[in-house]
């Protein structure tokens, strides 16, 4: 079992190689609180997969704004529900995935290999975007992944971010929580190495 895990960089990438995400129809506009998070996506019935969630420091003001939008979302592993927009106080690596993308299952180990190697200088999350939770922890268990992973049925993160709905995506955020390389598609091993490295 690996140690939750986050990475940095400092670019912006489009891959071609994606899957297209299944539509759920518009959603609510966020409102613009900063107290209260605007969404908090279905309840698991029980962990799926055996690596737990941390929470992430807490962010107010423009942190917050700076950051990915304020969701809480499922672990799905036996942790806490972590709200996205309190992943700040450290490199991270967001990778968006479900289990019918065949590059998300392509790119997986190599995500899981970097995360190992860097260790706790950077924290990295996966999200399981409109998919099926068990689907979900059978590819996990294929791909052998070990970092956190959180459950996005809606795929809600990404409309908020108003970003390409296809998958993979890989967002790489600074300490402050802001995007520094947004990655749509297959993301490669140099790429996200280099972006990270730009971060230290």
């Amino acid at each position: 079992m690996h140690r939750p895990r986050g990475v940095a960089a400092g670019s912006l990438s489009l891959l071609l190689a994606t899957c297209a995400a299944p539509s759920t129809g518009d959603a609510e506009e966020p409102r613009g609180g900063l107290t209260t998070p605007v969404y908090q996506g279905p309840k698991l019935d029980e962990p799926v997969f055996d690596v737990p969630c941390t929470h992430g420091r807490s962010s107010t003001g423009d942190m917050a704004a700076a950051g990915l939008p304020r969701l809480i979302l499922d672990c799905l592993g036996p942790g806490p529900a972590v709200n996205t927009a309190d992943l700040v106080g450290q490199v991270s690596v967001v990778n968006f995935w479900a289990s019918w993308c065949g590059p998300c299952r392509e790119e997986m180990p190599m995500l899981d290999s970097v995360a190992d190697e860097v260790g706790n200088t950077a924290r990295f999350v996966g999200v399981n975007t409109k998919d099926d939770p068990q689907a979900a922890a059978d590819f996990l268990k294929l791909t052998g992944a070990g970092f956190e992973q959180l459950h996005d049925p809606d795929g809600e993160l990404l409309r908020q971010l108003r970003t390409v709905q296809g998958l993979p995506i890989t967002l790489v955020l600074d300490a402050d929580g802001a995007v520094t390389l947004r990655n749509v598609g297959q993301i490669d091993e140099t790429t996200l190495r280099d972006a990270l490295e730009a971060l230290q």
